[in-house]
């Protein structure tokens, strides 16, 4: 590239919308077009904008809309059009693009987020990404043994998306009822070797020690997990079937946890 007025090569690694070596050049250059009556040229555009692939410009037509909308600065549209240039460019129209291929193709110095946000408006973009609470699930039930492992994941998983006859729970929720029953079933899969094999006496002996809310919140989630075990045919009878919780003094119960503290709290759980 050259300056437009003077002809002086431009330095390598330029931006590709600079047309002058310095601004005396720019300033001689709309002398000289105002002297002869010349229109100055017309500004640069990127050539995203005048692509021969539909699914390309129409993007960058939707960035430009949508860098107004939200007064992005002139650089952030220019390197959302890179990035929309990198992961559309030789694409069929109407082909959706996942966040993987837009995390992992967009240039260091284009914006990702920005480069999904256009494409969601476009209904293009794919969110093939792995729910952190998921990968949190899939990660705690492989830490288990196999006769446990199983049955765990399908139980979590129910208490996150809920099915027919059960609601969905939060994730603090989650948390706190495998923090409740993970010792125990790390206990049992010393001398079990599934599920199945825990009977009451079981039950009973690693729920002795624990007294107040302590005891009372294991015995919920034990029974959680076995209900839902024995509905699914992961064991043959409920061990928790006849376990009974005192009631707990309110005065006594723990103050309630900020739901922003749950994750690091449970993280390595």
């Amino acid at each position: 590239m050259t300056c437009v007025h003077c002809g002086t090569p431009l330095p390598p690694g330029a931006r590709r919308d600079r047309r002058y070596c310095d601004n005396k050049c720019r300033a001689w250059a709309s002398i000289a077009w105002r002297q002869a009556g010349v229109p100055p040229p017309a500004h640069w555009g990127h050539p995203a904008l005048g692509s021969d692939g539909l699914a390309l410009r129409a993007a960058a037509a939707c960035a430009q809309q949508l860098g107004e909308a939200h007064g992005w600065h002139r650089s952030t549209h220019r390197l959302v059009l890179d990035g929309l240039t990198v992961v559309l460019d030789g694409r069929p129209a109407g082909e959706r693009v996942t966040l993987t291929e837009v995390r992992t193709q967009t240039p260091r110095h284009a914006s990702s987020p920005r480069v999904a946000e256009v494409l969601a408006d476009l209904g293009l973009l794919e969110d093939d990404t792995v729910p952190a609470i998921r990968a949190w699930i899939d990660r705690r039930a492989n830490e288990l043994p196999a006769g446990f492992a199983e049955a765990v994941r399908a139980w979590l998983l129910v208490l996150l998306d809920g099915d027919a006859r059960t609601r969905p729970r939060s994730q603090p929720t989650l948390y706190v009822y495998f923090g409740d029953v993970r010792p125990f079933l790390e206990r049992w899969s010393a001398d079990r070797g599934h599920l199945r094999e825990v009977t009451a006496d079981d039950v009973e002996t690693v729920l002795d020690p624990l007294r107040g809310h302590q005891r009372r919140n294991a015995i919920n989630a034990l029974r959680s997990l076995f209900r839902f075990a024995k509905k699914r045919g992961f064991v043959f009878t409920n061990p928790t079937a006849r376990l009974k919780t005192d009631r707990v003094d309110p005065s006594l119960l723990p103050r309630p946890t900020p739901r922003s503290a749950w994750q690091k709290i449970f993280a390595d759980r």
